[in-house]
């Protein structure tokens, strides 16, 4: 019987099928095939089959783009836009939802499934636990608990474990850039003690700044050149008509964190490259710079702060102790990662009383710790900023006096530690070969980065799906 119609789709024949077998028990849908009703009736239901699935069509998970041998999906965009915006409110930060945000985005999703893969190849990976130490954290600063956190994040339409996912590529990341970058800046003394001998030292200023890059391919031709620069003028002729400078930067910029304004921080005169920091003297707070043309591309930098040399530096100093259990050619990270955690456990059991873990901790330490602090119980001294790796240092910051920290992953390996006292201090003197130490790693680290993420992404196969 069913041969007798040409059904433009399989579909169809399994709707007519069941409204066939419906028509025993249901007058309402029984179909007539005799007289020319029942067929005007059967090809009303194809149509209305094809509506529907048309409108289905609409809703369907498309690939949006292709990335080497991946794809990123609109689902997923949606998921990043709506965690990304979710860390908006909780910072209190107007939460934008514009298609140059969205688009933003995915530009950074296409950098980050890049570094995923270049982090497989290497055998890069993250552990639950770090995951999870790194989701607490974002708990305990939102000041919930796990449960408020949960339906805070249903509510925004994102899951716990979305956010899991975006945890875990972004710990991923980082490793991948410790060790691509972070840990190939060298800082030499000489370098030092030229900017600390000099008479633009004498002169120093302090600048806070961020900054838009539109990045150049390298080798480019004279035509992509040309269309790169006028993108950055732009910007510029944006920010001269009155723009803000954040919203320029989440339209135009290739900066990781165009999004959040391109925050640099607080960068000394003396550090900058000089064609960076001439375009910057004299300069008041609230003044971006024309458009600058370096190697990687082309910049706008905008002054959020200005201090002088004499402004007393003072900074947060912590007293720290550390167990070290080291990653190389003997010693495998889930090795080194285990050996950590079976550390972390038993000082666990001291975790209600404070003098007594202190004591545990210094004995595991001259026992396990592969530092050359462990002569010493694993005590480092006083330590601030810049005088240890990123990832050790956010640790140190982030936990409390006489609590032991999660195991942290950095270059050296793998560790634990305890802050054993917080103080502040003024070190206008004392720091400044320190300071100026950091300043030229962190500088060198931003524009290293900054390359290399253009250098990756330009080597990468990125497909955009236009339809």
């Amino acid at each position: 019987m069913f041969n007798k119609f040409k059904f433009k789709n399989s579909a169809c024949v399994e709707i007519f099928k069941i409204l066939c077998a419906l028509s025993v028990s249901s007058s309402a849908y029984a179909i007539d095939m005799s007289n020319t009703t029942s067929v005007k009736q059967l090809k009303a239901v194809e149509s209305s089959i094809q509506v529907v699935q048309s409108q289905k069509i609409n809703t369907i998970n498309k690939i949006d783009v292709f990335v080497n041998k991946g794809v990123i999906t609109s689902n997923q965009i949606n998921t990043a836009v709506k965690l990304l915006q979710s860390s908006y409110r909780q910072k209190g930060m107007p939460v934008p939802n514009t298609p140059d945000f969205r688009n933003n985005v995915v530009n950074q999703m296409i950098i980050l499934q890049v570094e995923l893969d270049i982090a497989k190849r290497a055998g890069i990976q993250t552990s639950d636990i770090e995951v999870n130490n790194a989701i607490n954290g974002i708990v305990k600063s939102s000041g919930m608990n796990m449960a408020q956190f949960k339906d805070r994040l249903i509510s925004e339409g994102v899951s716990l474990d979305d956010l899991r996912k975006q945890a875990s590529d972004q710990i991923t990341a980082e490793k991948l850039k410790q060790r691509e970058v972070d840990g190939r800046i060298v800082i030499s003394d000489d370098e030092v003690n030229r900017i600390l001998n000099s008479e633009a030292y004498k002169k120093r200023v302090d600048y806070d700044l961020s900054y838009i890059i539109i990045n150049v391919p390298e080798q480019s031709s004279q035509q992509v050149m040309l269309e790169r620069k006028k993108l950055a003028n732009d910007a510029y002729m944006a920010l001269k008509n009155g723009k803000a400078f954040i919203d320029v930067s989440a339209h135009y910029s290739n900066a990781t964190n165009a999004l959040d304004g391109g925050v640099l921080g607080w960068r000394s005169n003396v550090a900058l490259p000089s064609v960076i920091a001439n375009a910057l003297q004299g300069q008041a707070v609230g003044y971006y710079t024309p458009v600058i043309q370096l190697p990687m591309g082309y910049l706008i930098f905008k002054i959020n702060g200005v201090r002088g040399i004499g402004t007393p530096q003072i900074v947060k100093q912590y007293n720290v102790s550390h167990i070290l259990i080291k990653v190389n050619e003997n010693n495998s990270d889930d090795e080194a990662h285990h050996k950590i955690n079976m550390i972390e456990s038993t000082l666990q059991k001291y975790k209600n009383n404070t003098e007594e873990e202190k004591v545990e901790f210094v004995k595991l330490a001259k026992q396990y710790s592969e530092d050359t602090s462990s002569i010493n119980g694993g005590d480092i001294g006083w330590i601030g900023k810049g005088d240890t790796v990123p990832t050790f240092e956010s640790t140190v910051i982030h936990t409390p006096v006489g609590v032991v920290s999660a195991p942290v992953r950095t270059p050296f390996g793998w560790h634990i530690l305890m802050v054993n006292a917080v103080r502040d201090s003024d070190q206008t003197t004392d720091r400044e070969k320190a300071t100026i130490r950091q300043e030229l790693r962190e500088m060198k680290a931003t524009l290293m980065y900054v390359e290399w993420i253009r250098n990756i992404r330009d080597s990468a196969y990125v497909k955009k799906n236009e339809n």
